[in-house]
């Protein structure tokens, strides 16, 4: 009997999840139409993921993990396939940043966690250059990520935005119009502020996230085009604390910021 295909070293973790998905299917005796129906997806992308070609974020791997009885195997393994497609100077960062208990921002773009599919994938295109199917699957792993908002104690972010994050048509009006109007419902948690800082003032060429994590350790992560760096040393995270704190003073009220969001979604509407 020939060795099980997981135990090749050469095969991928992305054709391993398909391999379990569809091993477990045929043991049922579904069709990939029939399970497509019970995960709400499409038959065709049902054999993507078998195939290992496309594989699922770990949202709807959690689906198919109720489905087909995995317990969290599957959604284990796509969170597993996330990180290692992530550049290696944010890894730490991402892993601790779905940990966190309080996020601090600054940012010239909406920050991940708040972005919709579509303006992700708008500013992977612009930075890349790339294969679109690329972009679309960084761009939908990217928004998974968000699932840290549906736990029981979901983190508290404070996020400032330069203002030319209002009037950037990225991906052009519709996708602005729509990220615009999730940057505006997301505000509405209590868990989430977003004040915006005026063009008048000094901005800087790049982001800076703060995390506080549940032990009250804390981390700092930059990030430029193509570059980034994620540390824990204190002296440097207090150092970008109070670059934070300069930018933080400059901005708006939220109430006023509400505003200024309100206008931008009639811009593009």
């Amino acid at each position: 009997m020939p060795a099980p295909r997981e135990l090749d070293p050469t095969y991928s973790v992305a054709a391993y999840l398909g391999h379990k998905i569809r091993r477990e299917r045929e043991q049922r005796g579904w069709t990939q139409q029939a399970l497509a129906a019970k995960v709400f997806i499409s038959r065709v992308r049902v054999a993507k993921i078998e195939l290992g070609t496309d594989p699922p974020n770990p949202s709807l791997a959690s689906r198919f993990d109720k489905v087909l009885g995995f317990e969290d195997d599957l959604a284990n393994l796509a969170r597993a396939l996330l990180n290692a497609q992530v550049r290696d100077y944010a890894k730490a960062f991402l892993a601790r940043q779905l940990e966190a208990s309080a996020m601090h921002d600054f940012s010239i773009v909406v920050p991940g966690l708040l972005q919709t599919e579509e303006y992700a994938r708008a500013l992977l295109l612009a930075g890349q250059a790339g294969d679109p199917a690329e972009a679309d699957r960084h761009a939908e792993r990217r928004v998974a990520r968000q699932e840290v908002w549906s736990r029981e104690r979901p983190p508290w972010m404070w996020a400032v935005l330069d203002a030319a994050v209002l009037r950037r048509a990225t991906g052009g009006r519709a996708t602005m119009h729509s990220q615009l109007t999730k940057l505006r419902e997301m505000c509405e948690r209590p868990n989430i502020n977003v004040q915006i800082l005026p063009e008048n003032t000094t901005v800087i060429a790049g982001s800076i996230s703060l995390l506080t994590l549940p032990n009250g350790d804390r981390g700092a992560y930059t990030e430029g085009f193509e570059t980034g760096a994620y540390t824990e040393e204190p002296s440097r995270v207090e150092r970008f604390q109070r670059v934070y704190d300069r930018l933080h003073a400059d901005a708006l009220s939220a109430c006023a910021s509400m505003e200024l969001i309100e206008k931008a979604i009639e811009g593009f509407a």
